[in-house]
């Protein structure tokens, strides 16, 4: 198609600005899943039924097409003659992960089109504030969807335009959000108390939606995703903590200015974007769920570890998932098996690019926290500590790889992981870090240094009988003191014939004295999650097969 039959149409792309802060505004965990719903059904159902209840007509089988395709097993890339239909008023490019794109016959048609589907926002999900950035077509449609990206980073970027009064000056505040408080709660727990509308929205949300169709099929007959951290995710009662997880793929908007970027013609550009967008949700999608399979399949070997019935309750609840992130919370003592298992399924997977598989990578950042921490502020540690894995490798030139960064965080504290650290994390005698976090996360077994494998080697080690828990702790209160009281526990330890967890390639220094050549520990990080990994044994009759 010649590029003259594009001049004039206007190519829209849709998001949601401040997403996270709208799904994890309130510290309740039903609610965190309703918002996370109500985004992802604002930006990809509704807006296509808002298209198709209007005056304007819109064709979806294109993408349909690539979406399809992608997730069979064959011929994984559709090459269709006719990317766009002539006779229609929009078409869509894409939708998926918060996003969306729409290519309208004019400006005018897309405005029309938001102002309708912004109303409609307005009601269905209070607090939600989106995005939109338009480019008209003047010459390659690249070129048009570049300019709306642009626009799309500049309204992310700018103050919201005035506010929502929500209720008169003197008001009784929400106890879930801080927000004005206009309606009364249903929930048996809290019974008449007021909360505020974005609240009681979400809510409803999540009654109405429970579980999500794309990862439904991981659950067994009669069984839900927990919903309530205190009863379903399988903590002792008093000593009860979740893990927060967050993972992002690395480098995907890099991958996507690729995309953009190469010289193309205007069919070449969408086949190219479709596939990329489509491969890039059927990558994560497919990861989540090869975990979620995995982790039922090993819930008979934790039967006494939960104390959940799990015939009834899948204790693991997703909460964002459908573009190249994801948040999930489980039981405390299963978030670090749980991330680095889905991150090895997200680094096996590929993704579409300029026509090309490629293999990607992501990573993790795991926050464990007590079930009654806020839970806003645990997904605020889990998404900081993804970032420091991401910067981590990006600076310490490991430009490859998944990471994989962790912290237990105690009642109390509001400071950022990096103070955390840097204040309660170093060595009395000489101030040098006792963290060695983060590790790498690799598809197959690796004997190195900083890898997952060596710091699941440890952990184990210290975990067996030869190492009852006054020992480890013991040890672990050597290292805070620095290399030469460490040399001094590891050796009055050896004349009990006791030694430290090895891994085959460790120095033998480092193995008699706690420390390697450049000051870090490998012991220290495995000692302190002691209490919070349960060693799951692998089989390889969990595999999850790609469709």
């Amino acid at each position: 198609m010649s590029i003259s039959n594009y001049t004039g149409q206007c190519v829209v792309v849709l998001s949601a600005a401040s997403l996270q802060q709208f799904i994890f505004q309130s510290n309740r965990l039903k609610e965190n899943i309703g918002a996370s719903y109500l985004a992802k059904c604002c930006l990809e159902e509704d807006l296509i039924k808002t298209i198709q209840m209007s005056e304007y007509s819109i064709s979806i089988k294109e993408w349909k097409t690539y979406t399809d395709k992608v997730s069979g097993t064959s011929d994984r890339i559709p090459k269709p003659e006719v990317p766009i239909q002539q006779n229609v008023d929009v078409n869509l490019i894409y939708v998926g992960g918060g996003n969306a794109a729409l290519l309208c016959k004019s400006r005018d048609v897309a405005k029309k089109i938001v102002k309708a589907w912004s109303r409609k926002l307005l009601n269905a999900a209070p607090g939600l504030r989106v995005i939109v950035g338009y480019g008209e077509v003047k010459d390659a449609l690249a070129t048009a969807y570049r300019t709306a990206l642009e626009y799309l980073t500049r309204c992310e970027e700018a103050l919201p335009f005035g506010a929502t009064l929500g209720s008169l000056p003197v008001v009784r505040n929400c106890t879930s959000t801080g927000l004005p408080a206009s309606r009364k709660s249903r929930e048996p727990y809290e019974p008449n108390q007021w909360i505020a509308e974005p609240a009681s929205r979400k809510r409803q949300a999540t009654d109405q939606n429970d579980t999500t169709n794309e990862i439904n099929s991981a659950l067994k007959e009669g069984q839900k995703f927990a919903l309530q951290p205190e009863k379903d995710l399988g903590g002792s009662e008093g000593q009860s903590y979740i893990a927060v997880v967050y993972a992002d793929g690395n480098g995907i908007g890099g991958l996507l200015n690729k995309v953009i970027d190469e010289p193309q013609d205007n069919n070449k550009f969408l086949h190219n974007l479709r596939a990329f967008s489509a491969s890039v949700s059927h990558q994560s999608l497919q990861a989540l769920l090869a975990t979620l399979y995995h982790f039922q399949s090993v819930l008979p070997q934790l039967k006494d570890d939960l104390a959940v019935d799990t015939t009834s309750v899948f204790p693991i609840r997703p909460i964002i998932f459908g573009g190249d992130d994801l948040t999930f919370v489980c039981d405390g003592r299963l978030g670090l098996y749980l991330a680095a298992y889905y991150l090895r399924e997200f680094t096996e997977r590929e993704i579409i690019v300029l026509g090309e598989p490629k293999l990607v990578d992501a990573c993790a950042g795991v926050a464990i926290v007590p079930t009654k921490f806020p839970f806003a502020q645990a997904y605020g540690f889990a998404d900081e500590l993804c970032g420091l894995a991401k910067t981590y490798r990006r600076d310490e030139k490991n430009s490859k790889g998944s990471w994989l960064d962790f912290q237990i965080i105690q009642a109390g504290v509001t400071s950022s992981i990096a103070t955390l650290r840097e204040t309660q994390y170093r060595s009395l005698e000489d101030g040098h870090p006792l963290h060695d976090r983060p590790y790498e996360v690799m598809k197959t077994k690796a004997q190195k240094p900083q890898s997952w494998d060596v710091f699941e080697e440890l952990l184990q080690g210290f975990q067996s009988d030869e190492w009852p828990r006054s020992r480890a702790k013991g040890l672990m209160q050597a290292l805070t003191q620095g290399p030469a009281v460490t040399a001094q526990f590891i050796e009055a330890a050896k004349w009990r014939n006791i030694e430290l967890p090895h891994y085959k390639n460790m120095h033998q220094s480092t193995h008699d004295t706690g420390w390697t050549t450049l000051k870090r520990t490998p012991y220290f990080d495995p000692l302190e999650v002691l209490d919070f990994y349960i060693a799951i044994e692998e089989k390889d009759t969990d595999e999850v097969e790609q469709t």
